[in-house]
């Protein structure tokens, strides 16, 4: 503040003129010597002038505030006058040029002091008086050190006592209630400089005095707030203590019945603050917020008007200051000493006082002040009932004065029940209009109890949309809304009257945008706990529920919103996605989750935004209370999604990406929040076990997802036991089981089986699935046997009516408890021994069948292949058993090929290496393009071309003219399949060898171009055999030949001629020149011819 553009100005010149007319009028006697009496004469320049100063100039309007302020300057500039000891010395020429040069460079007020004739106390008091300006002194008061406080509080009350008249008492009461209601804040900065200059005044008066034997003494423990923690000061320094020494002296001029009960008043709240030295009873923020508005409604009567709002500001903050002194802690307290003799005055002036004020009471007409003074009194007579139980359990505070206080609030109850009739408060609707008005003043200006009220605020739907402005003041003040409370409270509102026709749909959307964009503030934390109440309290249509205008823009954002999601190439962030979905779903969570869910199988790549998005989002996961089936909102919509929106194998598959990473675990938000969204176990509730008995077309994605959940690593939830013991997994086996042994049926075309069979593609994962199971349930077995052997019996007897292979694959499960199971058969190429293995006499496994069963228990898996290989009687040395060996070998490979999955042909491949290796399978062949090419050292690809001969031969014998109906076309292409895949597992395997016999320096090419030349040959020629349309795997193995011999070609350093070269294109020529289909020949053709 610059203090020289106000202190040297034209009002200062005003206040000066005051002070000479009234010096002019105090001849021959100075201002100096002013007496109380002289005031009422001398005083009226002074007072004018301030009165014309605080007006501000003519025409010019001046707010309360303005006059305020220099009524406070102008108190300051007299108070600093009397407090400075050089103002008023003797003048000795020297000095005072000396003093006058010192203090015009370090006395801030020393222009003004110098425009102010010598004064004395009277002064001041009398201008406090005059101007009403309590509140200034106080504040002013405030900022002086401790020991000239309580002097200047002496001197005050000493002048009031002089000669007391009504004025006095009046402002006796006043000041002590600012002293109340003072709060130790911030202090402004006239008040802050006054304090700083007293202190300089006070200081170099100390250095004068110490040489002097009228020294001042100032006690630091002495203020207007003295330390709670100290106790013991003595009462004559206690400030509280002077204003109870005045009105046990002034009681008797204590006359106007509201004088009575603002004493009365002044001395509860004193004596209830002295006895709650740390404590404060603050009020829940509704009876605040009542107690305003009443004190405001008594106190300004024209406040239902809702005035001008400064005019309006200041009153709720006048009143604010006056519930604030009657609440908060206060340092304003008298001695443990004196609180005993201050309840006997309370006790002494009520006894002595309350006849007279019902007296007065029934004959005062001024309704509004004598509702005003009652109510003060009443409250702080209430009040400190309220407080009397904490007192009397106080061990700090003497008996006796425990025994006081009860009986002083003992004898108090009557009367404050009579008074409470007295106080007008009748208008209930008047009260709550004002109330409204004070809510929206406290939160426009961030006043105390703001954050309360706004709860208040959001919690009354009655206000909402009035008159007022409820909906402005909101719209102002959103971002002290943020809050996970007020939000609900807020939809609450919005869900009410979006259904009301009465409230205008312009205004209920401005109210839905506020709404939305106070979500939007929220943390990542309370935007869930907001969804999550709103789950609770609507369900999973959230606010739209009800339908109306509400659910047309929700209908307008989601698309808005989701458009601009998967639009987007990139998202620039995360946050802004999850806040744009948060905005929709908190309308409607169901409707938000379907979109998602759909959004996410359809959409190309969306599936990994949207499962980030939500993992972000758990609340979405929560379980929908009004949802008949016990299931979570989520789980409803995904579970909606596969029924309506899975119409591809693409769609599919993104799904069940986007439901496997809702399983995987996100980030912590908050412990009572899903972590994953989705359980496994949950997961197989819902989209597995109600699936597991239908057809084919029904049982392929619940498969892949069951597969998906086992797979999920396993999370310590505390209970130590995996998550399939709630998925009822011994029926979950056994219904895998099944299925699997309707695998045999996969080829049969007679309708009344073919709602029953299991595909062929299906039976690699419903293998796999199973074995996944079966590893899951052997260790819940493994933690307590005992308890599950009820269930591994179950289990055995239901799996008796399978095919022995199923029952093969639940030995994991079975453990102890029983043999292995197989055909009698297989003891007969096996030696296995009665401890492990038991004999089954099936019919269907007569003599010569030994192999097939023994090729069968190599294809269930690994660890039975391993068994087999190390159980099978064959002696190797003996050529005939060797030969019969190799060609019963073929016919069960033959038998077995079309109904082997894919991994279960891959093991049989291992089984034929193993064999070849081991020199037990024999596969004779004869080259008969050889004559094409030069001798060659073919020893490292023997097994290649044995294996690519077996199959040759198995294809020759089942593409005859016998077998020709053996399989339907489906099942020509899986076998066709099975051999491509076979033939590219020798391709690869030949690429390995040349790459090995390479790295020890050897130079293979010229026989790998011969091994490849015969693959190719076997393919063509399983081409040629197989059914047309079945073979398009095969031609495909065909082109990776040729690609392959080109670059062998290529890289082959031969200085063989360029008649070999044709000759072997020729050679391939002639083979490719075999194929039924035109379109493949014609490529291959064209391929050949274009080797170099």
């Amino acid at each position: 503040m610059e203090w020289g553009s106000w202190v040297c100005c034209e009002k200062m010149a005003v206040l000066h003129g005051g002070f000479l007319l009234a010096q002019k009028k105090s001849q021959p006697i100075k201002l100096l010597e002013m007496k109380k009496s002289d005031w009422a004469t001398l005083g009226k320049p002074i007072v004018s002038a301030v009165r014309e100063i605080c007006a501000g100039e003519t025409g010019v309007a001046q707010g309360p505030g303005d006059a305020r302020l220099w009524q406070k300057k102008v108190l300051a500039y007299v108070w600093a006058k009397l407090l400075n000891p050089t103002s008023n010395e003797p003048n000795v020429k020297e000095k005072v040029d000396t003093e006058c040069d010192r203090r015009w460079k370090e006395d801030l007020f020393f222009p003004a002091e110098s425009m102010i004739p010598d004064i004395n106390h009277t002064v001041l008091f009398e201008l406090v008086k005059s101007l009403g300006a309590s509140e200034v002194f106080v504040e002013l008061l405030s900022a002086l050190p401790a020991g000239t406080c309580h002097l200047e509080v002496t001197r005050f009350v000493d002048h009031v006592l002089d000669g007391t008249s009504a004025e006095d008492v009046a402002t006796f009461l006043d000041v002590w209630w600012e002293a109340l209601k003072l709060y130790e804040g911030p202090r402004d900065e006239i008040v802050r400089t006054f304090g700083d200059e007293v202190k300089k005044y006070l200081a170099r008066a100390s250095d004068v005095f110490c040489r002097s034997s009228k020294r001042l003494r100032l006690d630091p423990d002495v203020s207007l707030f003295p330390s709670i923690s100290s106790p013991g000061s003595s009462s004559n320094l206690s400030i509280p203590c002077l204003f109870l020494h005045g009105l046990r002296k002034m009681k008797a001029h204590v006359t106007p019945y509201d004088y009575k009960c603002s004493a009365i008043t002044k001395l509860t709240d004193t004596l209830r603050k002295s006895l709650l030295s740390d404590s404060a009873i603050e009020p829940p923020a509704e009876v605040y917020l009542q107690k305003l508005s009443e004190l405001i409604v008594l106190d300004n009567p024209k406040a239902q008007t809702l005035p001008v709002a400064e005019n309006f500001i200041r009153i709720v903050k006048n009143s604010e200051r006056e519930l604030r002194a009657r609440y908060q802690k206060s340092a304003f307290q008298l001695p443990q000493g004196e609180l005993a003799p201050g309840f006997e005055l309370l006790a002494e002036i009520f006894r002595s006082w309350t006849p007279e004020i019902q007296i007065d009471l029934t004959k005062d007409t001024n309704i509004e002040r004598r509702s005003l003074a009652l109510y003060r009194m009443v409250e702080s007579l209430k009040c400190l009932k309220q407080v009397s139980p904490l007192i009397q359990n106080d061990n700090m505070i003497p008996q006796n004065t425990k025994e006081i206080l009860s009986d002083f609030i003992l004898s108090s109850s009557s009367f404050v029940q009579k008074c409470d009739s007295y106080i007008s408060l009748n208008d209930a609707a008047t009260v709550d209009k004002v109330k409204m008005s004070v809510a929206f003043t406290i939160i426009n200006n961030r006043m105390e109890r703001y954050a309360k009220v706004c709860e208040i605020f959001a919690s009354t739907p009655g206000w909402a949309f009035a008159e007022g402005g409820w909906l402005n003041c909101l719209e102002r003040n959103g971002e002290v809304f943020r809050s996970t409370d007020l939000v609900l409270k807020l939809a609450g509102i919005l869900k009410d009257r979006s259904s009301c026709t009465a409230t205008a749909t312009s205004e209920v959307k401005r109210l839905k945008n506020v709404v939305l964009d106070c979500l939007s503030a929220l943390s990542v934390l309370d935007k869930n706990k907001a969804l999550l109440g709103v789950l609770r309290a609507y369900g999973g249509q959230g606010l739209c529920r009800d339908g109306g205008a509400m659910k047309e823009w929700f209908e307008e954002e989601v698309n808005m919103v989701f458009n601009c999601i998967t639009q987007s190439e990139t998202v620039n962030s995360i946050d802004k996605a999850v806040t744009a979905v948060v905005r929709v779903a908190f309308l409607n969570p169901e409707a938000t989750l379907q979109k998602m869910c759909h959004l996410a199988a359809v959409n190309l790549g969306a599936h990994q935004l949207f499962s980030q998005i939500l993992k972000n989002l758990p609340a979405l996961s929560h379980e929908d209370d009004w949802s008949s089936e016990g299931i979570n909102i989520l789980a409803t919509c995904l579970l909606e999604t596969t029924i309506d929106s899975l119409a591809t194998a693409k769609a599919e598959n993104q799904f069940l990406e986007f439901l496997t990473s809702l399983m995987e675990p996100g980030e912590m938000i908050d412990p009572e929040l899903p972590r994953p969204l989705l359980q496994p176990a949950q997961v197989v509730k819902i989209f597995v076990l109600p699936y597991l008995t239908g057809g084919d077309s029904n049982i392929v994605f619940p498969l892949k997802v069951l597969n998906r959940a086992l797979k999920m690593s396993m999370t310590d939830d505390g209970t130590k036991e995996h998550w399939l013991l709630a998925c009822c997994p011994f029926p979950l086996v056994f219904a895998l089981s099944q299925l699997l042994d309707r695998c045999i049926l996969c080829w049969e075309e007679d309708s009344a089986k073919m709602s029953t069979r299991v595909s062929i593609e299906t039976k690699g994962l419903l293998t796999q699935t199973l074995e996944m199971v079966c590893d899951a349930v052997e260790q819940i077995i493994s933690v307590n046997p005992e308890t599950w052997s009820t269930s591994v019996h179950w289990l055995y007897r239901k799996a008796e009516q399978l095919d022995w292979t199923v029952r093969l694959c639940l030995k994991s499960i079975f453990g102890g408890h029983f043999k292995f199971e197989v055909p009698a058969t297989l003891f007969e190429v096996c030696d296995l021994s009665d401890d492990g293995w038991s004999p089954l006499n099936l019919p269907q496994y007569g003599p010569g069948t030994g192999l097939l069963a023994w090729m069968e228990c190599c294809s269930t898996s690994t660890h039975m292949m391993d068994q087999m290989l190390s159980h099978l009687i064959i002696d190797s040395k003996n050529v005939e058993e060797v030969n019969m060996f190799s060609k019963g070998f073929l016919v069960a490979l033959i038998q077995l090929l079309p109904w082997c999955s894919s991994s279960e042909w891959k093991r049989l491949n291992l089984i034929v290496r193993s064999l070849l290796q081991r020199e037990l399978l024999h596969v004779p062949f004869t080259l008969e393009y050889v004559h094409y090419l030069p001798l060659l050292n073919l020893q490292p690809f023997a097994h290649h071309l044995q294996f690519s001969q077996l199959l040759l031969r198995a294809f020759q014998l089942i593409c005859n003219h016998g077998c020709s109906d053996w399989l339907p076309p489906a099942g020509w292409t899986h076998v066709a399949r099975q051999c491509a895949s076979s033939m590219s597992d020798i391709l690869e395997s030949v690429k390995c060898k040349l790459k090995g016999l390479g790295a020890e320096n050897l130079d293979p090419n010229q026989e790998a171009l011969f091994v490849i030349m015969q693959l190719f040959c076997h393919v063509i020629h399983i081409m040629v055999m197989m059914p047309p349309g079945t073979s398009d795997s095969l031609y495909y193995v065909s082109l990776e030949l040729l690609s392959q011999y080109e670059t062998l070609m290529l890289a082959n350093t031969s200085t063989s001629g360029l008649l070999n070269k044709a000759n072997e294109k020729h050679f391939l020529h002639s083979i490719a020149e075999n194929l039924v289909s035109e379109e493949q020949r014609s490529v291959l053709l064209q391929k050949i011819s274009k080797i170099g």
